[in-house]
């Protein structure tokens, strides 16, 4: 018994040695951390700290930031230096050489509270949105989408929208830091609504959609939308406009590839013949009959007028198909029968 008890002695002896000097490592590399320069002359970095955000995201932005190598050294040290209740939010120009210290007096004073600009293009789904004002450091990407999603929000949307995609209106924004996701998503929305104006600027023409063809102005949102991710050439829209409502005349199905890709699991995905022929696809219009069950995008004005001032030109008419001339230029080659398509496809798509 005593030679196992002093066994047992040496053993815990040598955890306790182990963890002791474990622990100097761990002191030792902490008081490096403290003492080693966050920038190094002449080396630059933008911190971005949106108005609420908490002391774990704050560790998170700077080292996001690559201003320290331990988040967890930071944490601590913030926590017990005082500076995870004193961090004010602001945009942070720092300029080496900087000490850690030297950066928490700067997180303390504030950074400037500078407008952000973000460029919405026509044609960003609500997910690429997301994607722009999470990168710009204004909201949570997540918090955006919840946002978007909330149609029900405003009294002028059908119960059947599942989000407001369509009704966030692309455009150039200046944005205060802190501006909040709903905030954000009303701006959007409130731009939209007096674009909207063109629908009584061409009231009879939308009228005379919906007696010929049965849409409302939500459908004709849906319709913009795929003209918008079809063609960025504007003389095309009205072409384009045609060849979706000869097609719905005809009972056709509308097959435009954008749809097959629309959802948060593949807006950044490539169409493919396995995505557009999901029979699981709700947005897919290689599956499902007529418009999708909401838009896929953004429209921009060019795009509504499109929707509802098809071409009427007597060859448009006849168009069922187009396909890209893939040239540099975006635009398209439109085909009245499925034949011509075929050969235009070999032609454009198979050189």
């Amino acid at each position: 018994m005593g030679r196992l008890f002093r066994l047992v002695l040496a053993g815990l002896s040598a955890v306790v040695v182990v963890a002791t000097v474990a622990a100097a490592v761990v002191v030792v590399q902490f008081v490096q951390f403290q003492d080693q320069p966050v920038l190094e002359e002449e080396e630059t970095k933008t911190l971005v700290i949106p108005s609420g955000t908490s002391w774990p995201g704050v560790v998170e932005r700077v080292e996001e930031a690559g201003l320290v190598e331990s988040a967890l050294f930071f944490d601590i040290w913030g926590r017990r230096s005082g500076l995870s209740n004193e961090v004010r939010a602001g945009t942070f120009y720092l300029e080496g050489p900087l000490l850690l210290e030297e950066m928490a007096d700067v997180l303390r004073k504030g950074g400037r509270a500078d407008e952000l600009v973000i460029t919405f293009q026509e044609g960003l789904t609500i997910f690429e949105m997301a994607d722009r004002v999470a990168e710009a450091g204004l909201v949570d990407r997540e918090e955006f989408l919840r946002e978007a999603r909330r149609a029900d929000r405003y009294d002028w949307a059908s119960p059947q929208m599942e989000s407001l995609e369509g009704y966030l209106f692309p455009d150039t924004y200046r944005f205060n830091l802190g501006t909040s996701a709903e905030d954000i998503v009303d701006r959007l929305v409130g731009r939209f609504d007096r674009e909207a104006s063109i629908f009584e600027e061409y009231a009879d023409q939308k009228e005379a959609i919906r007696q010929e063809f049965g849409l409302d102005r939500h459908e004709i949102v849906i319709l913009a939308s795929l003209i918008e991710r079809e063609t960025g050439v504007d003389h095309e829209r009205s072409l384009i406009a045609r060849v979706f409502y000869n097609r719905l005349e005809r009972g056709m199905l509308l097959q435009t590839d954008p749809t097959c890709v629309y959802g948060e699991a593949t807006y950044d995905q490539v169409p493919t013949p396995s995505l557009c022929r999901d029979p699981l696809n709700r947005y897919s219009t290689y599956v499902v009959e007529g418009l999708p069950p909401g838009p896929i995008a953004s429209p921009g004005r060019a795009s509504l007028k499109a929707a509802l001032m098809p071409s009427e030109d007597p060859q448009a008419q006849e168009y069922l198909y187009f396909v890209s001339r893939r040239d540099g230029t975006g635009e398209h080659y439109f085909s009245t029968n499925y034949a011509e398509h075929r050969q235009a496809i070999d032609r454009f798509l198979r050189q």
